[in-house]
């Protein structure tokens, strides 16, 4: 299984096949609780709006929409309290960190989380739950092309997020019960130590002077799926086998540990998670850019908890304040950037690093967003990066 776009601590990154699933077994684990609805449904307003590559990014977010979520949050809570003993059940990759469940838990007294890393088999469990009618995770996650087997089979509920107050111009690139909550691409990291700036094009690694230099993980080769999309499968297939024999990449299971020394001084990878201050990361043309969306899980057993979690998770402005400025949170992803751009100026440390090379990528045009239109071309090309990276 190919793993997708990793928060660490915070979760909400989930990872799934791309081919097809066989559900199998009884139908138990059917929906033994109800999606709650709002209590204040959104007025008609208009989002002050400001392009970020193809997501609309509302500047007047906190104005015009936050007060109706605020007050449907404040619903939900209530909810969540009265369902299921008020148990909000969270897998993940990873397990919730416990300051992300404390912060959580501090602003909503009395929802108890349980969480459970499951790595690899994250999408197994949830279709064993199904099938048995075990209690199943009370929410679902990840990028459009890492979510599709799943979407496709009905795991995320019908929430029609908008009528919550999330602004209708989010849901362009995904689809309505699709939250997005943060952003997410390949990037490649260099110890500057050794390396004092790298390439902005994939081709250019293939220069002598990077030979021998550069290091990934196998489960990074949907990285050169944006080169595929600008240039043909058959180009991209070409590139990761020039890399890989001319400019003599590694493909380990430890790239990090071979950057930090300076062994590998080049790591082709997403999001760089090590504070060490020796380490930069850059942007390279024809990334292939994707958002994360979260939503709830069709068969759990705490919608309204759910519900709640995942909007506060994505846009409480206090809660976003904290994981960019506190050091226990900043290896969590960017936030969507749909939110307003004052929401990002305060971020810190090593989640700063990665928002300035994400943000370069998208404001020059270098990125190639996953969208709902463009899913299938995208997990063909991701298939055949993962085919010619030996997997």
């Amino acid at each position: 299984m190919r793993r997708r776009s990793i928060q660490v601590g915070a979760g909400l990154a989930a990872v799934f096949v791309a081919g097809p699933i066989a559900l199998t077994g009884c139908d138990g684990g059917s929906s033994s609780s109800k999606v709650v609805g709002p209590v204040k449904t959104a007025q008609p307003v208009k989002c002050d709006a400001e392009p970020f590559g193809p997501i609309t990014r509302c500047k007047n977010f906190y104005t015009a929409y936050w007060p109706t979520l605020k007050a449907n949050m404040d619903a939900l809570y209530k909810h969540a309290l009265e369902t299921d003993g008020g148990q909000l059940v969270v897998w993940d990759w990873y397990e919730l960190s416990p300051d992300l469940i404390k912060a959580f838990t501090k602003r909503f007294p009395g929802i108890k989380v349980k969480t459970r890393g499951l790595n690899y088999n994250l999408s197994s469990a949830i279709i064993s739950a199904k099938a048995t009618g075990a209690r199943n995770t009370d929410v679902v996650s990840g990028s459009i092309t890492s979510i599709t087997a799943m979407y496709d089979q009905g795991f995320w509920e019908k929430v029609d997020w908008t009528k919550f107050g999330v602004p209708k111009e989010w849901f362009d690139i995904g689809a309505p019960e699709l939250l997005p909550d943060s952003i997410n691409g390949p990037l490649v990291a260099y110890n500057t130590a050794k390396v004092k700036s790298v390439p902005t094009s994939w081709t250019d690694f293939l220069a002598p002077q990077w030979n021998g230099k550069i290091a990934m993980s196998d489960y990074e080769a949907q990285d050169f799926s944006g080169y595929g999309m600008k240039y043909g499968k058959d180009k991209m297939v070409q590139l990761i086998k020039d890399l890989k024999g001319r400019a003599g990449l590694t493909v380990t299971n430890n790239p990090g540990t071979l950057l930090a020394n300076g062994d590998k001084p080049v790591m082709i990878n997403g999001p760089l998670f090590d504070p060490n201050p020796k380490l930069a990361v850059s942007p390279v043309d024809t990334e292939n850019m994707y958002v994360q969306f979260s939503g709830v899980n069709k068969y759990g057993s705490n919608k309204p908890a759910a519900e709640l979690f995942l909007l506060w998770n994505a846009y409480d402005p206090d809660w976003l304040r904290t994981r960019m400025t506190d050091k226990r949170f900043l290896t969590l992803q960017t936030p969507f950037p749909g939110l307003p751009e004052s929401v990002f100026q305060p971020s810190s440390g090593v989640l700063k690093r990665n928002q300035a090379a994400l943000f370069t990528a998208v404001r020059n045009g270098w990125t190639i967003f996953e969208t709902q239109a463009n899913r299938d071309k995208y997990n063909e090309l991701i298939k055949a990066a993962d085919d010619a990276m030996g997997k």
